[in-house]
């Protein structure tokens, strides 16, 4: 910087010298011309008839000493008068008589010389010697002695440059000071911005990283005690957003902000807002802490009950908490907001305004958890080479024969470990996988089911997701057509919660499904409190009861009066019943007592892969011919020897 000034300060010298230089040059010799020009004039004035007649009449003695005695009055050194007609001219004179002194030489010399020089202080001037009417009489030429004003100027402007160089030195040097005040004043609003949350003022989560390095690496001076990480988050912020706009929101978070805030002073921990509507507190605890630290969490809650008031109303508040411990349970910052962040999660989706301390079960169910979704992700995209399609007998309880299977969807994982519905099915819902899953299972059960006997039908079980797309028809559409299976074979099964989510969407959807000619079958009726309400807003075609109903038979008189119920209600309404979940004889018989339509479980057959099930129908074909006595066949195929 200094450096810089140094380098500013010289380049303005030089150049304000050199400006400076020109411009005493204008000034000293505009004055030197003005002089001899008044002296031309006076001379025309006083000697008219001399400057006629110069060259004509010898001047005398006297004449020549006036002429001197005149232009030592203007300045002039020295002097040369000619005629017009003689530019070299006839007189020469040298006003200062006395040329023992220095400067008179120098004149003389210059002047025979035909030069001048400002550094000396001379300026040669010529003019022309006009009468009035503008005729030249002659020409004058005089090395005028401008060196005391030269002198006299220079030291003016030498004192000005001075001046201005000061004046330019305290600017510069006001102005470093005023740039490095700002500087400094910015470098410190920075570090807040850097280190402080914008809406609450609290330290950011910058910082929170920062002390927990500290903490964990020991640079603390009670880095030795056991600390609490305690990461917790306002529930319901998203709610107020939406309801009353994001000043509320901010506003809200302030006055919590500003709650937890005096909590922690209180307990002498650290306070910290995170990333969105997340909070964390590092509170120091006599080891193990658990205990402390959930009293503290406690506290927490409380304080966000305590509503907070916008506009005139109330806005609730609930947040929900997550604990972990240095150095029992996490020794770095990354642990310690992982486990902290993990556990509030699980606080979150257990329904808010509650506490969990972290639990490495619970860790490891999470990283499982994380493990299977990427495997879902994955599967999603390349379906063929993670799911297979298992297919469950359908019996008909009449006369016991083959009416056709339910479609199951497996899972595998890379290993080839098989990965249970229970698990995947509930999870590639919840992110939003099933319309391409659902898809895929309706273009292969339609697929493999075509290369059955045409009395057969395949039934596929929808999941609400598949509705919420709006693309159902189309891909009911597009395995009826790439398959060639008749739409009068295929069964689509819904249960009652899809029925109830969107209830026009849904609709719509499964009635362009049903004019085409496709089955609907409401599933798991019976086991909810509406279900009989969508028999009569709905036209389905089959009704299938929930396998809960079947194992209680053997156990229980209320279950079978209210299986017995539904039967005679489904006769009642012409429609055909399934029942799921059959597993013995006296299950099977009680059901072929009331003339229940059709069964299914695992009496009659365990799900299988579809390699499998051409053995099943050839056996069901079996039966067909040994009950009428006819002797089987040879056939080259199942497709093509089984009929009817």
């Amino acid at each position: 910087m200094l450096a810089g000034t140094a380098l500013a300060l010289s380049v303005f010298l030089v150049l304000g010298s050199n400006y400076a230089h020109e411009g005493i040059e204008r000034i000293v010799r505009m004055v030197a011309t003005n002089r001899v020009d008044d002296w031309t004039t006076h001379l025309l004035e006083k000697h008219g008839s001399l400057v006629r007649n110069f060259g004509k009449v010898p001047l005398s003695d006297e004449e020549v000493a006036d002429l001197r005695k005149e232009a030592e009055i203007y300045g002039i050194a020295a002097f040369r008068i000619s005629p017009a007609d003689d530019p070299l001219g006839r007189l020469r004179m040298y006003a200062r008589n006395t040329f023992q002194q220095p400067r008179n030489h120098l004149a003389a010399h210059m002047f025979v010389a035909g030069d001048d020089s400002l550094q000396t202080g001379f300026v040669r001037v010529s003019l022309p010697l006009r009468t009035e009417d503008g005729r030249v009489l002659g020409h004058l030429t005089a090395l005028v002695d401008q060196k005391r004003l030269y002198e006299q100027l220079s030291h003016s402007m030498q004192r000005l440059v001075l001046l201005a160089l000061l004046a330019l030195g305290i600017i510069i040097i006001v102005s470093i000071y005023l740039f490095r005040s700002v500087q400094k004043d910015a470098q410190h609003h920075i570090c807040l911005a850097r280190e402080n949350d914008e809406i609450t003022g609290l330290p950011n989560e910058h910082a929170f990283e920062q002390f927990c390095d500290d903490l964990t690496s020991g640079r603390l001076p009670n880095s030795h005690r056991t600390h609490a990480c305690i990461v917790f988050g306002v529930d319901n912020i998203g709610r107020i957003t939406c309801a009353e706009g994001h000043e509320a929101t901010g506003h809200m978070l302030r006055t919590m902000a500003g709650r937890f805030a005096r909590l922690a002073h209180e307990h002498q921990a650290r306070i910290f807002r995170l990333q969105r509507n997340d909070f964390a507190i590092l509170l120091p605890v006599p080891a193990p802490g658990h205990h402390e630290a959930r009293m503290f969490a406690e506290k927490l809650i409380r304080e966000a009950r305590r509503p907070v008031y916008w506009q005139g109303k109330s806005l609730p508040g609930s947040v929900s908490v997550g604990i972990t411990f240095y150095p029992e349970q996490a020794t770095n910052r990354s642990e310690l907001a992982r486990q902290a962040t993990l556990m509030r999660e699980a606080a979150r989706e257990a329904g808010g305004d509650t506490v969990h301390i972290y639990d490495a079960k619970m860790d490891r169910d999470y990283n499982a958890l994380a493990d299977m979704e990427r495997l879902l992700r994955k599967a999603a995209r390349n379906c063929a080479s993670y799911f297979t399609l298992y297919f469950q007998p359908i019996v008909r309880l009449g006369d016991e024969r083959l009416h056709g299977f339910e479609v199951l969807l497996r899972m595998h994982d890379d290993n080839g470990e098989p990965v249970s519905p229970v698990v995947f099915i509930p999870l590639a819902e919840r992110l939003n996988l099933m319309d391409d899953i659902g898809a895929y299972v309706l273009a292969e059960a339609c697929a493999i089911a075509s290369e059955w006997p045409d009395h057969l039908h395949v039934s596929v079980n929808l999941s609400p997701l598949q509705f919420e797309s709006g693309r159902l028809p189309s891909a009911v559409w597009k395995a009826l057509e790439t398959s060639g299976l008749s739409p009068s074979r295929l069964e689509l099964e819904v249960t009652e919660n899809i029925v109830m989510n969107d209830w026009d969407k849904v609709h719509e959807q499964l009635d362009r499904v049903r004019a085409r000619g496709v089955s609907l079958v409401l599933d798991d009726f019976g086991t909810g409190y509406s279900s009989m309400s969508y028999l009569w807003k709905f036209k389905f075609d089959k009704l299938k009861i929930d396998r809960s109903f079947t194992q209680a038979v053997s156990r229980s008189e209320e279950a079978r009066s209210i299986l017995r119920s539904l039967i005679v209600m489904a006769r009642s309404l012409k429609l055909p019943l399934v029942v799921e979940g059959v597993e013995t004889l006296e299950q099977a018989a009680f059901l072929r007592k009331f003339r229940c339509d059709y069964a299914q479980g695992y009496y009659y057959g365990k799900p299988m892969p579809a390699h499998e099930v051409p053995g099943v129908i050839l056996q069901d074909w079996q039966r067909r011919q040994e009950r009428q006595n006819v002797r089987p066949v040879p056939t080259t195929g199942v497709a093509g020897a089984i009929g009817a």
